[in-house]
């Protein structure tokens, strides 16, 4: 039998596999590992996928502009709020929105993060097992069709075995897929321009584009924004485990952001030439058998590690039920891999509805981010009281009317209300508007200043905010 944990192990155990904050010398990522495991996040193949999507709408150098554009902009929005409290703090980042939406209002958003999270996660394994498929036949054989949900399966598996054995295996990994990933990524570029040359991929038309050009562009531009909020799922997760400030901001945005739009570009030259947007089926006619085995090799493990990040992450959150709060953490593993089960029978019905999960997360998101941005940077001053955000008691700060914070709330109905008249991601039918202000934008800014005018005017509910330094001790729980 093991010896019973002592009582300083068992706290560590806690906030490493659970939700209490994570003290400075339990951060796994310094500079180094924070750049790789952002990068090898940033360039698992929802970048090539999400460069595919973008290849049905607009050309070369339009779908150039609007994806870095929106990447990074997209990214930067979700990073500030979640990057700079998760980091200070060291807590979880659905802990970290109970200090604007109350303790039971987190949960709302608990259901939103785990539906992002794990259909990010279904998608990339089907990559994966598209992946697979696509190995089979570059060496020459012809695979059946259920391959590519056993690919599914199998990077369920590998997932499972990968997050079980904690972060530090994740980071380790990390450390040689990135650096692998960016000479793979170059190395297909130069590829793709031999092959085909500038000017070929610049004449190319787009695959599937609406008849008003300009409609084209700014779907773009949203699908990219909206691409860069989604990173919602993770930014949390990352900047929790980073030692410094520094080190949870700049890797987010320059990988997150700049280096996935970038990535992205690739995807959306080799769709344009090669009439794909399954990025598994042009890595062997771009690379020949040799480097486009290895390139799917390296994007496999790519999607295994990204899918790993995105599940680590969907466990922590898991911690707020109640039912799963205290078991063990093979157990939160487990149950947050089952809703991947879909992707294994019905892996194409699911992953051709890619682009319109990807505008969904622009619906879910941009209200959230917009709130949790004016609330910790206008209303707390980048100051939360930690102890709050673990109490339960009715009378704590951050229980509010009930456990709801109504202010927030509102404002977030506010904003997916204005998503949805804007844009619908379902069919792309839009408001005239949305060809000058997108989508995700004004359902950001427009909650995030109406939560702020309200509560600086209104100051109804409680809003603590505790003495400078305070907040920085870790509570006792």
């Amino acid at each position: 039998m093991k010896a019973p944990l002592s009582d300083a192990e068992f706290v560590k155990q806690e906030s490493i596999y659970g939700r209490l904050p994570l003290l400075p010398d339990e951060r796994e990522y310094d500079t180094r590992g924070a750049h790789s495991t952002n990068f090898a996040f940033a360039v698992a193949t929802w970048c090539f996928l999400t460069g595919g999507y973008v290849a049905q709408y607009v050309g070369a150098i339009q779908g150039m502009v609007a994806l870095i554009a929106g990447s990074v902009l997209g990214c930067f929005l979700t990073t500030m709020p979640l990057a700079l409290a998760s980091q200070r703090y060291g807590i979880e980042q659905i802990d970290y929105c109970k200090s604007a939406f109350g303790q039971k209002g987190s949960r709302i958003l608990l259901v939103f993060y785990l539906i992002n999270q794990l259909g990010w996660t279904g998608l990339i394994l089907v990559m994966f097992g598209n992946g697979v498929r696509n190995t089979i036949i570059g060496l020459g054989y012809e695979p059946p069709g259920w391959i590519v949900g056993a690919g599914v399966a199998a990077g369920i598996w590998l997932v499972y075995l990968l997050v079980t054995r904690g972060i530090h295996l994740m980071n380790v990994t990390n450390e040689y897929v990135g650096p692998g990933l960016m000479i793979i990524t170059l190395a297909m570029l130069i590829l793709l321009l031999r092959n085909y040359g500038w000017s070929e991929i610049v004449a190319a038309e787009p695959l599937n584009p609406f008849e008003d050009p300009w409609l084209n562009y700014v779907i773009v531009v949203e699908l990219a924004i909206a691409g860069g909020i989604s990173w919602f799922g993770g930014v949390g997760f990352l900047a929790r485990n980073t030692r410094t400030r520094r080190n949870a901001v700049y890797p987010e945005i320059l990988h997150l952001g700049l280096a996935m739009g970038l990535v992205c570009c690739v995807g959306l030259f080799s769709s344009l030439v090669l009439r794909t947007d399954d990025p598994t089926e042009w890595l062997i006619p771009i690379g020949g058998a040799v480097m486009g085995l290895v390139a799917l090799l390296f994007v496999g493990v790519a999607n295994i590690t990204s899918s790993a990040i995105s599940v680590y992450a969907s466990g922590l959150a898991l911690r707020h039920l109640e039912v799963l709060k205290v078991r063990p953490w093979w157990h939160i593993v487990f149950w947050s891999l089952v809703p991947c089960m879909p992707f294994v029978f019905w892996p194409a019905e699911l992953s051709g509805m890619g682009s319109n999960f990807l505008a969904y997360n622009g619906t879910l998101y941009a209200p959230v981010v917009g709130i949790l941005f004016a609330d910790f940077v206008f209303i707390r001053g980048q100051h939360l009281n930690v102890r709050a955000v673990f109490d339960d008691d009715p009378e704590a700060d951050y229980y509010y009317t009930r456990g709801f914070h109504w202010p927030a709330l509102i404002c977030m109905i506010l904003g997916q209300v204005i998503f949805f008249t804007l844009l619908d991601p379902l069919t792309f039918e839009s408001h005239y508007l949305f060809l000058f202000l997108t989508a995700s934008l004004p359902a950001a800014v427009v909650p995030g200043v109406v939560y702020t005018i309200w509560l600086k005017l209104w100051p109804r509910e409680r809003v603590s905010i505790p003495a400078r330094g305070e907040g920085l001790k870790t509570p006792n729980i």
